[in-house]
């Protein structure tokens, strides 16, 4: 039997040991009967020749034990007693520690499932994300530069190019309605270099990649259950996309993260490649994923050095390539996004959490252990050393933090599990939440760690005692100066981190709300968008697309409590597509000196559905007819970049690369695009909340019949409640087409909220931690001024015998927690000054060292701690001097 296994056995090892020795002396007790004496003589004998029995039972057991174990079993049981017996004290440290370990452990497992855990994918170290950077800004690359790069690299297995496409998606030709998905585009080796198996199937082959070929789609496990129900028969199945049928080759397992293009994809079709023919213009489109695999051995610097190499000599050949370099990160990082500086913040915030919850902890067990005083010195009397009382300290400590931690861990899963449900949009990596080994281990190193570091000063100090002196006073120690010192530091500390929650959450707050009530430059009240796509098949002109538009525009805009509606290829505040373009009398000698501006196409009726003013010339208008000159309309920024010193009314534009540089666009359908400047519209947010505005042009539909694409947008301004608006402009479209779904249906508002997620998600945990934070300190503070009301009980009382006012006994007690938030103020203040840098990153249109801020929240954590001094100030002045005499 092992000595683990004993030591839950020892009770009854010992009545076995105690039965064995009786039975012993009983046999020697006969065996003198036998010789004549009498019971008595022969008992007695027989104790004499065994000898001393409890000397031997005793010598007996020390075979099973381990003295250092057995020692600190004691201890795990005498601290289990002594908590059961200070239900406040015990409910007050666990909830505590809970409270800080809880919200440690949601944290650090948000940054586990974002940061640290395994890609789920075969050797995921050699997975690397592929970027082309243009003007020191990483964008995607160009399908023709991985064409390239995949036939000259000798560091790489495979590289692949993919994308996503919301579609209109009907899974069988005779049942369900048309859907709106995001349908991925892989090329042939996306699922060789994420070396997927599919589990039902096979994946792309080679030639599936070839235009006329790649009428085949990949369906996920989850996309196969939810829709087919799991049939066996799936292969083979046709199921359309864009009225175009597909046959389903394969079924993936759901291995693809959600993150890998900002969205759930359940539907793959080959991505087509380029045409060779568009050889230069087609290395401009710089929009798509690209991945690759490291060979084995290959390091990143390596692989950085191979495609670097590569992108210089594409620059020498193809003057859009001219000054484009690329960029490897790994593809783990990838998963992180712009997540990694806001989960940073956070994981700074929650260890502040942590410690002031130690603090608290350390605060408490100060406290406790004073009071037991008496106790320490009668057993430093009996010849306890001070190592066996520091142990038997730590013991209970570590005990209070298995405690705290075990329901940390529930408040951990708690808050898991909503933020798996409730998780923005826009962090789907927040959907793979879990509470793995990683976060497990990190726990009881926190637990474990904190415990005994926290526990180690109370401990310190409560047995630096003399037994002696200690019996004598009744308790109190000699030391006590010091614990009240150190006591008080714990206070101020947790003050400072408080405060410097406190701001960093104001702050925060106030940057949202300020991104979210700047002057967009439009109207998002009352305003509703919706997308819709007219594929090829069924609108395979332009001229059939405007005709659908127009039919649908009228429709929609006969519907009582309409006020504008209009149709088109973008809206504030982003706009994606970009589009090359020369200003008349200005020719351009080489590629790379061609500007960019944003561009989207619109109906005439654009300006006044999204009240964005004209500030100069004049609005769309119906004469604006497919025959008449194309009209744009520019805004403030390209006014100002571009034609700051001219009169832009007027002025002509040329839409896509100059005609004197290249062949036709294909972007174009082989011909230029010219069109005359007609108004300057006001800037609006075209690049996200907090980015300043870049130049823009817009132009009529169908005006530009070679960018009328199939995507388009409905906005619509009315009265209508959004529910009800989104149902009849599902109901109209429908009337026009049955297998056109309406998606991505919402309010300008909700749209704009989405923009501000991810800094809602922080600002909201950090002003949680922040309140959190607050809470604790004040507990802090007013259980240390509490413990100085207890500890000068008699000064209090001889005080009010003498006549003291008991107002100024009130202010004697009260000026003692606000000299602790002084000093915490101060000191947090300090603290905000040096990271002051490091939080100005997340802050838009406000100063990380705010004056309003910092003074107002040091003015509510003074508030709050005079107001939490004053409950025990108050207790102080009602104390009866006859009884605090009388008592002592």
């Amino acid at each position: 039997m092992s000595w683990f296994a004993r030591l839950f056995r020892r009770s009854e090892l010992y009545q076995d040991l105690a039965e064995e020795m009786r039975a012993h002396l009983e046999e020697k007790t006969e065996q003198f009967m036998r010789e004549g004496m009498s019971r008595e003589e022969a008992a007695q004998a027989a104790r004499r020749a065994f000898g001393n029995a409890t000397v031997i039972e005793e010598r007996g057991r020390e075979v099973w034990q381990r003295p250092r174990v057995e020692s600190i079993w004691a201890d795990v049981k005498y601290a289990a007693r002594q908590l059961r017996r200070s239900p406040g004290f015990t409910v007050t440290a666990v909830l505590t520690l809970a409270l800080g370990v809880g919200a440690n452990t949601a944290v650090f497992s948000v940054l586990n499932a974002v940061l640290f855990r395994p890609l789920p994918f075969d050797s995921p170290d050699r997975l690397v994300s592929i970027f082309s950077v243009e003007n020191g800004r990483p964008i995607g690359p160009s399908p023709l530069d991985m064409r390239d790069f995949s036939r000259q690299n000798r560091t790489f297995e495979n590289l692949a190019v993919f994308d996503t496409w919301r579609k209109n998606v009907v899974t069988s030709q005779t049942g369900g309605g048309p859907e709106s998905q995001k349908v991925g585009l892989a090329s042939t080796e996306f699922f060789e270099v994420l070396r997927i198996r599919p589990v039902l199937g096979r994946i792309f082959l080679p030639e599936e990649g070839d235009a006329g070929r790649n009428h085949v789609a990949l369906i996920t496990e989850a996309f196969w259950r939810s829709h087919y129900a799991r049939d066996a028969g799936i292969l083979g199945r046709k199921i359309t996309i864009n009225d175009v049928p597909y046959s389903i080759v394969g079924v993936l397992p759901n291995t693809i993260p959600d993150w890998i293009r900002q969205g759930r994809v359940q539907i793959w079709e080959p991505f087509l490649p380029v045409p060779d023919t568009w050889d230069e213009q087609g290395r401009g489109g710089r929009d798509s994923g690209a991945i690759g695999r490291l060979r084995p051995g290959v390091t990143l610097q390596q692989a950085q050095a191979d495609l670097a190499t590569i992108a210089a000599s594409l620059g020498a050949t193809y003057p859009a390539d001219h000054g484009v370099g690329v960029s490897l990160e790994p593809l783990i990082r990838s998963r992180s996004g712009d997540l990694r500086p806001a989960l940073l913040l956070l994981m700074g915030a929650v260890t502040l959490i942590l410690l002031i919850a130690c603090s608290n902890l350390a605060a408490l067990l100060l406290a406790r252990n004073t009071v037991r005083q008496r106790e320490f010195g009668m057993r430093a009397a009996l010849g306890a050393g001070r190592a066996r009382l520091i142990q038997q300290i730590l013991v209970e400590t570590v005990l209070l933090s298995v405690l705290g931690g075990g329901w940390g861990m529930v408040i951990a899963w708690v808050c898991e599990a909503i933020l798996r449900q409730k998780h923005p949009a826009r962090i789907p990596q927040l959907g793979e939440l879990t509470l793995d080994w990683r976060v497990l281990m990190f726990t009881c190193v926190a637990v474990v760690g904190t415990s005994l570091l926290f526990g180690l000063a109370p401990a310190l100090l409560n047995t630096r005692i003399n037994f002696a002196d200690t019996l004598k006073e009744g308790g109190r120690s000699s030391n006590a100066p010091a614990r009240q010192a150190f006591r008080k530091s714990l206070v101020v500390a947790q003050l400072a981190l408080s405060l410097m929650l406190m701001v960093g959450a104001g702050l925060l707050v106030q940057s949202i709300v300020r991104l979210e009530e700047q002057d967009l430059g439009f109207r998002a009240d009352h305003l509703v968008k919706a997308h819709f796509y007219l594929p090829p098949v069924e609108y395979g002109s332009p001229e059939a697309i405007t005709r659908f538009c127009d039919s649908y525009t009228e429709r929609v805009r006969a519907l009582p409590g309409v006020k504008d509606v209009s149709i088109t290829t973008i809206y504030p505040p982003q706009d994606r597509w970009s589009m090359r373009f020369s200003i008349d009398g200005r020719p351009v000698s080489r590629m790379e000196d061609i500007p960019w501006a944003r561009f989207g196409v619109v109906d005439a009726n654009y300006l006044r559905t999204t009240r964005i003013s004209v500030l100069e010339g004049r609005d769309f208008a119906e004469s604006d007819s497919e025959k008449a000159p194309v009209a744009a309309i520019v805004n403030q920024a390209f006014v100002h970049r571009f034609l700051s010193e001219e009169d832009p009314i007027g002025r002509r534009i040329e839409m896509g690369t100059p005609a004197n540089l290249s062949a036709p666009d294909p972007w174009l359908d082989t011909r230029h695009i010219e069109a005359t400047i007609v108004g300057v519209m006001r800037d609006t947010k075209n690049q996200g909340l907090a980015t300043p505005t870049e130049p823009m042009f817009i132009t009529l539909f169908r005006q530009t019949p070679p960018v009328n694409y199939g995507f388009k947008d409905v906005l619509v301004r009315s009265d209508i409640a959004p529910g009800v608006l989104i149902d009849e402009l599902t109901r109209q479209l429908h009337e026009l087409d049955p297998q056109l779904p309406l998606s991505e249906a919402e309010t300008m508002t909700e749209y704009i909220e989405t923009y501000t997620s991810g800094q809602r998600f922080t600002t909201t945990l950090l002003s949680a931690f922040a309140a959190l934070g607050l809470v604790l300190a004040i507990v802090g503070v007013y259980g240390v001024v509490s413990y100085l009301v207890a500890q000068r009980h008699l000064e209090i009382g001889i005080r009010l015998a003498l006549g003291a006012p008991r107002r100024d006994v009130l202010w004697l007690i009260v000026r003692q927690g606000v000299v602790l938030a002084l000093l915490g103020a101060g000191l947090g203040l300090a603290g905000m000054m040096i990271l002051s840098h490091s939080m100005s990153s997340f802050l838009y249109g406000i100063s990380a060292l705010d004056l309003g801020t910092l003074c107002a929240t040091s003015a509510l954590l003074i508030l709050i701690a005079i107001l939490a001094s004053a409950i025990p100030g108050r207790r102080a002045t009602r104390i009866d001097p006859i009884e605090a005499l009388r008592a002592e």
